[in-house]
């Protein structure tokens, strides 16, 4: 599946079952709110930002971050400073007593973040950069498993960098809604190439649970972002997605 909507700028706030609010933040038009944004996050959140040594990426944690802090707000009707986050043993964030049952997940990739928001479901998102300089064949030999790469090889090769950063979205997205961060390897599970629509095929390690039915689906982003792509996995069967520009 392959989300094409409109991307909105009128949101709504509401959460509904099945339905899943896509933010999108680009952080070149935010410059100008970084130093509130900076004041939105935690006593950790700004000593994590500290650790950055270079500028550029210390402001893009800080845009990434206020940007999540924002947006939860408007549905929590809440300030956005005094959200407090939770971590499972694993490294993914949560609400602190949330009886609203909102789940999230950011990604972020240069200067661009996005931000999955729904109820009664986990979600997981990714955005990568296509970098044109990456060694791309060589991660995808290293982290696909051998049906992937088959695939992804026997594309014609004009399409296989594309496909090749499309599946990572994937596999990424699907990692985080298991929770599982670094400790499951991207070759415990195999999925769809692109331009196949995005589904499990079968997994490979007792560390991953099957009972969670898990939807896929493909992020067209604005025009603007052509060097971007995006995957966002739901556990649960989404009954629509609303794509909203911050």
């Amino acid at each position: 599946m392959t989300v094409r909507h409109h991307w909105s700028e009128k949101p709504g706030f509401r959460l509904q079952p099945g339905i899943i609010d896509i933010w999108l933040c680009q952080g070149d038009t935010v410059q100008e709110r970084l130093e509130h944004l900076g004041t939105l996050l935690s006593a950790e959140e700004r000593a994590r930002a500290q650790r950055f040594k270079f500028e550029i990426h210390r402001n893009r944690f800080i845009i990434s971050h206020g940007f999540q802090r924002s947006i939860l707000a408007k549905y929590l009707n809440i300030a956005p400073a005094s959200i407090q986050y939770q971590l499972s043993d694993k490294g993914k964030p949560s609400l602190i007593a949330d009886e609203r049952d909102l789940t999230f997940n950011l990604s972020h990739t240069e200067d661009i973040s996005i931000l999955a928001v729904t109820c009664d479901a986990e979600v997981g998102v990714d955005v990568e950069y296509m970098d044109r300089k990456a060694d791309w064949q060589a991660i995808g030999q290293r982290f696909f498993t051998a049906p992937e790469q088959q695939a992804l090889f026997s594309l014609p090769k004009e399409k296989q960098q594309s496909a090749f950063y499309q599946l990572w979205t994937r596999k990424e997205a699907y990692m985080k809604i298991l929770g599982s961060g670094f400790s499951l390897l991207p070759t415990a599970f195999t999925l769809t190439v692109p331009p196949q629509p995005p589904a499990l095929i079968q997994h490979h390690s007792t560390k991953i649970q099957a009972t969670m039915q898990v939807e896929f689906i493909d992020i067209e982003l604005p025009d603007e972002l052509m060097n971007y792509c995006a995957t966002l996995a739901a556990g649960a069967l989404v009954g629509g997605v609303n794509c909203y520009q911050w």
